[in-house]
């Protein structure tokens, strides 16, 4: 069964999964530099293009910016129904808060996985990053690992629906198409933001693996929503749970989706341990 959730923008939430979204476009070059750690600030000059180290600066403000606002929160209890709560930022929001308080929040990685220091303090939030574009995204929880995947929709060759995707997993896109090629792409490239999600959650240990992954128990394309043909991404979520399989593996998640006709956002938290 897919529900949808539509909730007024708010990042002052308790419990549950925030996330927030950023344009690198709205980051003037170096503007936001002073609002890293020392740590990151290497990081940062390492990286190779200005369209990289923008990507990267974007998320990781977004994520610094979901902690600060959560911090002025109590943490509550989160809600009957599980559904993430979604916030597109712009240098003005970023402006709530001094640069001194997001230096003291950072982001580090331990074999490829973001979590959060504070004040040098480890934090036992989930954290997860993703851009694709000039959109970054991030998103910060408690409980249950969640992980996001943010994905452009385009055409690819035919090599890669043959060699990433189940028959069952081909036949469900091309239903959900209807024949339209734009519907297509789109229902494709939800189907690797999942793989791709189940991947972060550290189902494999490499992307090269990723086509091992089977889809299941998808629900049908038409009750997902309507995001293939909006224009820009709102707080509307549709939320169903599905199986993850890998030869005898499988672990049941929980999702959430959203998008325009040319990205997908996809959330993604495990509702059981792996059975076997």
């Amino acid at each position: 069964m897919v529900t949808h959730y539509n909730s007024q923008p708010n990042l002052a939430l308790g419990g549950g999964c925030s996330v927030a979204s950023l344009e690198s476009r709205e980051l003037p070059y170096d503007a936001y530099t002073h609002h890293l750690s020392v740590g990151e600030s290497a990081k940062y000059a390492s990286l190779p293009t200005q369209s990289r180290k923008s990507e990267w600066l974007a998320g990781r403000l977004a994520v610094k910016y979901l902690f600060l606002n959560r911090l002025e929160m109590s943490q509550g209890t989160q809600g009957r129904h599980w559904s993430p709560n979604l916030s597109k930022l712009s240098s003005e929001a970023l402006g709530v808060y001094s640069p001194w308080m997001y230096q003291k929040v950072e982001v580090v990685t331990n074999n490829g996985k973001p979590s959060l220091v504070w004040c040098g303090q480890a934090r036992s939030e989930c954290i997860s990053l993703s851009h694709s574009g000039s959109v970054s995204c991030a998103s910060i929880a408690f409980g249950p690992p969640t992980v996001i995947d943010l994905e452009t929709t385009h055409p690819r060759i035919d090599a890669f629906y043959r060699n990433n995707f189940t028959e069952a997993e081909r036949s469900w896109a091309v239903r959900g198409a209807g024949g339209e090629s734009t519907k297509a792409n789109w229902f494709f490239t939800l189907l690797w933001t999942l793989k791709e999600s189940a991947l972060k959650l550290g189902w494999l240990n490499s992307l090269w693996n990723l086509p091992r992954i089977e889809i299941a128990g998808l629900p049908a394309p038409n009750n997902i929503g309507p995001f293939w043909h909006c224009k820009t991404m709102v707080n509307d979520f549709a939320v169903f749970t599905l199986s993850v399989k890998e030869h005898c593996r499988v672990m049941q998640v929980r999702v959430a989706v959203t998008g325009t006709r040319n990205f997908i956002l996809t959330v993604m938290n495990p509702l059981s341990g792996v059975v076997k």
